[in-house]
């Protein structure tokens, strides 16, 4: 068993679909099994948010699978995978009985989000978002690094990925809340603030029971 950190002096039931950025930095629903003890969680968010290092941490602190998500639409080529094969990798991993995932899976959702214990959405201000992808893409293209398949990221690229998450942010504040709310509002989180990602993830910990 495991556990997470439950309802918070931060934190409002979202039964609504409501969520409303200027009044709180970490977002809770209910308490619920699902929450204390999730299995498989799901982080969403902007790209190059940080997504991945949060998944990555969080399936550390409760020792169950990270699956990074990237590489199942990547070729090694930059060419997108099709759809399909797509669809059939993410089907296969959802059916495990444990894990964290990183990605948004808007094209998937119906897969993914549902298959998901607790969904947490990484929801950072606009000018951080645009800071973290861009001092990570950039540091790809200077360093020449590879990264998921030993691609490695031309400056062009680095920069259609900074314009691409700074263009996405405003949508998904728009269209997120409802979609979360559609799933069920015992099972999401949202952090809204480098220092409260900090605090929430201090609780996900293994139960001691």
């Amino acid at each position: 068993m495991h556990s997470l950190p439950g309802r918070t002096a931060g934190s409002i039931d979202v039964h609504s679909g409501l969520f409303p950025h200027q009044e709180h930095d970490v977002m809770t629903t209910k308490d619920s099994h699902q929450l204390r003890s999730p299995r498989r969680v799901l982080v969403i968010g902007t790209s190059g948010l940080g997504k991945s290092t949060l998944a990555a941490r969080i399936a550390e602190r409760l020792s169950i699978p990270f699956v990074a998500t990237d590489e199942m639409y990547w070729t090694s080529n930059w060419q997108l995978v099709d759809e399909k094969i797509v669809e059939r990798r993410i089907a296969a991993v959802v059916q495990d009985s444990a894990w964290v995932l990183d990605g948004n899976f808007d094209r998937e959702r119906a897969i993914v989000w549902p298959a998901a214990d607790l969904i947490v959405w990484l929801d950072l201000p606009l000018a951080t978002t645009v800071r973290r992808v861009a001092v990570r893409n950039l540091g790809w293209w200077l360093s020449r690094s590879p990264i998921w398949g030993g691609k490695r990221v031309t400056l062009a690229r680095a920069l259609s990925g900074i314009r691409h998450s700074a263009r996405s942010h405003a949508g998904k504040r728009r269209t997120y809340p409802d979609a979360l709310a559609a799933q069920g509002a015992d099972r999401v989180v949202m952090l809204r603030s480098a220092a409260m990602v900090e605090a929430w993830l201090a609780g996900v910990k293994r139960d001691a029971r």
